[in-house]
């Protein structure tokens, strides 16, 4: 898997954990089974008896809302930033964070 892949996946997967309780029941198992299980859309469509095209819309759809959760409240950002300025030791920047949000 090339690196741009693999960042991908790693961003939408920390979407997903961040936002998961605002995506229906069904986008989160879809969700889970692409990205955790690695399931095909074949075996997705299979399994929630649905066609191959409306399971990668599925996908597609809730990717989308998730990272328009992500640009309207910064939550994943606002984590990931706090906790590199943790591992750097950098009080500084801690408190930057912590007191301007992003």
């Amino acid at each position: 898997m090339s690196e741009e892949i693999i960042t991908k996946r790693e961003n939408a997967l920390s979407l997903f954990e961040e936002y998961k309780p605002l995506l229906t029941q069904t986008q989160q198992e879809i969700f889970t089974e692409y990205y955790l299980y690695d399931l095909s859309l074949s075996e997705i469509a299979e399994n929630h008896k649905i066609s191959k095209a409306a399971a990668s819309d599925s996908l597609h759809k809730s990717l989308a809302k998730l990272e328009e959760y992500e640009a309207k409240l910064h939550e994943v950002s606002f984590k990931k930033k706090l906790q590199k300025a943790i591992a750097n030791g950098d009080l500084e920047t801690i408190k930057e964070v912590i007191d301007n949000g992003i």
